[in-house]
């Protein structure tokens, strides 16, 4: 798949910026002049479109990196309870550094696995598959520490390469269960969504989109990170980690606490070094036409 990627803020976009300009400059005189040409406008115009693809625009090849178990549709190995499971899905180990989960996941306070929700029951729909991943735990005992899951990858952290990692957020609205239990659901915990290399986070989403998802909705958390050629991480394994914030929502203080998460999926894009030579033939090419522009300035104006 190909990808173009411009970089958010760089001086690679203002010097874009002044080369536009400075060629709308020169073509608005140009044309008060009379000197504007066929040859002349294809030649700025070919300037222009080579810059942007081969400089500025820079064309990539984008692969989607293998995450096992992406969605949690395999649950081998859990408990099942209805349209519950309860240990870590396949592929996933659980992500606890305050000692608050016991039982593998199973229990009595904190919960991590899986849910088949039946819409509109929980959830309105679901974005991939049957399955999404669940950490829950009972009221009363929020603001404990931050707890999810985690997934170290095979790939590694390569250079001049770009990480896209996007996961659904499900803001989970009350309902009952198959069993005829009710949960109050009511409020948001709060998520983060981190990339890792080795075991250090290199790129997070932290809660950007509390407050924005309906009950019972979700929305897509997008996770952006480029690698420079000296990142002291380079070719440590990747690391995708799903958290659960653990937040006590002040508007609901009673009800119990869970954030899902669905349809994981890490694109890496190899980004090849800027063409310098690209942007200077760009540059004479500009100087070139402004120094036609002042020879034709006199020679207009001696037949006019």
């Amino acid at each position: 798949m190909l990808a173009c990627v411009l970089p958010k803020k760089s001086n690679d976009g203002i010097n874009l910026m002044n080369a536009m300009n400075a060629i709308n400059e020169f073509r608005a005189d140009a044309t008060d002049t009379g000197f504007v040409r066929q040859g002349l406008r294809s030649a700025l115009l070919y300037g222009i479109v080579i810059y942007l693809t081969v400089y500025q625009c820079k064309l990539v090849h984008a692969d989607l990196i293998s995450v096992t178990n992406a969605s949690f549709e395999d649950v081998s190995g859990s408990t099942v309870f209805n349209e519950f499971t309860f240990g870590p899905p396949v592929g996933w180990q659980i992500y606890d550094p305050h000692g608050l989960v016991i039982n593998n996941g199973a229990g009595p306070d904190f919960w991590i696995g899986t849910l088949r929700p039946t819409p509109p029951t929980f959830f309105n729909s679901v974005p991939d598959g049957e399955r999404v991943a669940i950490p829950f735990n009972v009221s009363g005992t929020g603001n404990l520490g931050e707890y999810g899951l985690q997934q170290t990858l095979t790939a590694t952290l390569m250079p001049h390469f770009q990480y896209v990692l996007q996961v659904e957020i499900g803001n989970i609205a009350s309902g009952f269960a198959e069993s005829g239990q009710f949960f109050n659901l009511d409020g948001f915990p709060g998520y983060r969504i981190d990339l890792l290399a080795g075991s250090i986070v290199i790129a997070s989403d932290n809660n950007s989109l509390a407050g924005s998802i309906p009950e019972g909705e979700w929305a897509t958390s997008t996770v952006y990170f480029e690698v420079p050629a000296d990142h002291p991480l380079l070719g440590q394994n990747l690391g995708i980690r799903l958290v659960s914030l653990n937040q006590v929502d002040p508007a609901f203080p009673g009800a119990d606490l869970e954030v899902d998460f669905d349809h994981v999926r890490l694109i890496g894009m190899a980004i090849p070094e800027p063409s310098t030579s690209v942007f200077l033939g760009l540059s004479a090419l500009i100087l070139a036409c402004r120094r036609k522009r002042g020879i034709a300035r006199p020679l207009d104006a001696a037949y006019t």
